[in-house]
């Protein structure tokens, strides 16, 4: 998993009704928790938490278990329909996208609206809504921007860019092969990473795959909008870009900017943690801003994020209930930061409150990133998408993850066999026929 998100195997979607079916006998309570976290620290915050809140029933316990995102969506689709799905899952949105099609899930809205709804980023409660309902209760808050080598930009007197055309200028004037130092990577790995770095322009031009007011398919509503942005990424790549990037996936340009071998990247914030293993004193020379838009005057309309996100299965009134309790006391700031600060500036809180605890405020590394945190947080966070659910859940995200046709087009016009314009419809072809608009 890299940038928070990570591929739902191409399954079939679920078939609607699927339930767990465990009738409630009125004794103990044993309830099932996944998490998709794997990573040793991350997963082991989490069970620790689960079980200190679960103490906080009577009768109740739980039995926990990390699920990999490659197995995930048939493990929890098989789990349901068999009547032994998970009670609680910490998982991405497209998980939660999933499970709601398949009506596995049911509405949290009693658990948000008892935490307190005007404490969660509304960005994050909407990318869970459907139906005028809120699926899933927001933990933690993925996000992508521009990481750039404050150092360079100094030295050459470079002002953050505000448009496309001072972008591009700067990376030509980072650009520095023979130095080792390329100016803006454009990875374009098939899987995941190509639509990952391609809705960012996509984004900052105002192109959604639905319109997130009304829901209507827009991909191609303005497409030479869209094809300004695919083209301008490719002059991006060919300008700055190292020719390799064409197929690199998180790990191979986090560890080349992490290495000081890039002045800028479109990262979630996993350079930081990277840097700190690799290469230490990358971390001081480090900063971020976002996107910008093709001109001054334009208002890059979306980021592309993500997000982690607790979803209570249905099964029955009394286990429904105390998962939602579980849930309700997991969301407590101090164990909300707790769970941020195993992967700190990669992960924030999906609430202000954890944003304000002591519990995150005092780790070391929120510290030294303060002033970057601040400018996600007020810039990034309020208005970012996953593509495919701009408009609120979607399985459309988790069909795009599965599949490589984004990167293939991408890649294809990277090499100059096919043109940005034929890309963007080849792209856009195969985008209508997933969301199965006619």
């Amino acid at each position: 998993m890299a940038g928070g998100l990570a591929l739902l195997t191409a399954c079939s979607p679920p078939t609607a009704g699927g339930q767990n079916t465990r009738t409630d006998d009125g004794g103990p309570i044993t309830l099932t928790f996944w998490t998709n976290l794997t990573v040793k620290t991350q997963a082991a915050a989490v069970q620790r938490q689960a079980e200190k809140c679960a103490t906080d029933q009577d009768d109740v316990t739980i039995s926990f278990e990390a699920v990999p995102f490659d197995s995930m969506y048939p493990k929890m689709v098989t789990g349901f329909k068999a009547g032994n799905g998970p009670d609680i899952m910490n998982t991405i949105e497209g998980g939660v996208a999933a499970a709601q099609a398949g009506d596995f899930i049911v509405p949290v809205d009693d658990v948000v609206d008892r935490h307190g709804r005007d404490d969660f980023i509304p960005s994050y409660l909407r990318a869970v809504s459907k139906d005028d309902k809120t699926w899933a209760v927001p933990d933690w808050a993925l996000h992508q921007e521009v990481w750039y080598r404050k150092d360079l930009f100094q030295a050459k007197g470079i002002a953050i860019p505000r448009s496309w055309p001072e972008l591009l200028a700067a990376a030509k004037q980072l650009d520095d092969p023979a130095a080792g130092v390329r100016g803006f990577a454009v990875p374009m790995g098939s899987a995941l990473v190509a639509p990952q770095t391609y809705y960012q322009f996509l984004y900052a031009n105002g192109v959604h795959t639905f319109d997130p007011k009304t829901g209507e398919y827009a991909l191609d509503r303005d497409r030479a909008k869209a094809i300004e942005a695919t083209r301008f990424m490719l002059d991006l790549y060919a300008a700055a870009s190292p020719p390799e990037s064409r197929t690199w996936s998180w790990n191979d340009f986090r560890t080349s900017f992490a290495q000081g071998k890039l002045a800028m990247v479109l990262d979630f914030g996993a350079v930081v943690g990277l840097a700190a293993e690799q290469n230490p004193q990358m971390l001081d020379k480090m900063s971020v801003f976002p996107l910008p838009g093709p001109n001054e005057a334009t208002t890059p309309r979306g980021s592309i994020g993500g997000g982690y996100f607790y979803m209570v299965g249905k099964s029955n009134d009394r286990r429904e209930q105390a998962a939602k309790t579980l849930v309700q006391c997991m969301m407590q700031p101090d164990l909300a930061a707790e769970r941020v600060n195993t992967r700190p500036v990669f992960a924030l809180p999906a609430t202000n409150s954890a944003a304000a605890s002591p519990t995150y405020t005092g780790n070391e590394t929120v510290l030294r990133f303060n002033t970057e945190i601040q400018t996600i947080r007020e810039r990034i966070l309020p208005e970012w998408y996953r593509y495919g659910m701009e408009a609120g859940l979607n399985q459309l995200a988790g069909k795009i993850e599965a599949t490589t046709f984004v990167g293939d087009q991408l890649q294809s016009a990277a090499a100059g066999t096919i043109t940005p314009e034929q890309a963007f419809d080849a792209i856009n072809a195969e985008m209508k026929r997933l969301a199965n608009v006619s």
